[in-house]
């Protein structure tokens, strides 16, 4: 640790948290500023986001490849609609991940700084839990279709709990991450 002469002791020994904070602050803050400009474009043009629209489309061809033969998928402003007829599971903004992601690489810029490694480590981040995404409603979707109350128990409780779990297994891989990439 650097000596600073001009902070007090205290403040010194929580530089480093400090620190931290800010980096995750304005990485939190400007992505999800963005976020809110790009959702706000495409408010304006009358389009769904493309995020939504990608992740929708993804999760309709794997709940095809996991058996559900006529499932339907349809896109509109508010939304898509992916399932079989009478049994669709309608993904919104909400659902595509991506607040999640930008949490994660907030966390990942305030812990590593601002650099072309920490860059690598949000976009493996980013394709990791946009894939778990895909197959969590992939999976919700032959749920659906298959009836019962499993849809509802993964829904509520199951999934949410295992991608927060993936995003901290995620950030405590962060110093592997970092001694992977000095190689």
């Amino acid at each position: 640790m650097k000596n600073y002469p001009y902070l007090p002791s205290a403040l010194e020994k929580e530089l480093p948290f400090v620190l931290f904070l800010i980096r995750f602050v304005l990485t939190y803050s400007a992505l999800i500023g963005m976020y809110q400009l790009y959702l706000k474009f495409t408010l304006y043009t009358h389009t769904l986001d493309w995020v939504t629209y990608s992740v929708s489309e993804f999760s309709f061809y794997l709940a095809q490849a996991l058996g559900v033969t006529d499932c339907t998928f349809s896109c509109f402003i508010e939304g898509c609609f992916v399932g079989r007829e009478g049994k669709l599971i309608h993904v919104v903004e909400g659902c595509n991940g991506l607040r999640l992601a930008i949490a994660y690489g907030a966390f990942i810029a305030g812990y590593s700084g601002f650099n072309f490694k920490t860059l690598l480590q949000i976009i493996a981040g980013l394709c990791i839990i946009q894939g778990f995404n895909i197959f969590r409603i992939g999976v919700l979707i032959v749920l659906r279709d298959l009836g019962g109350d499993a849809y509802f128990y993964f829904i509520k409780y199951l999934f949410g709990a295992l991608i927060y779990a993936s995003i901290f297994t995620l950030w405590s891989l962060q110093p592997t991450f970092n001694k992977w990439l000095r190689k």
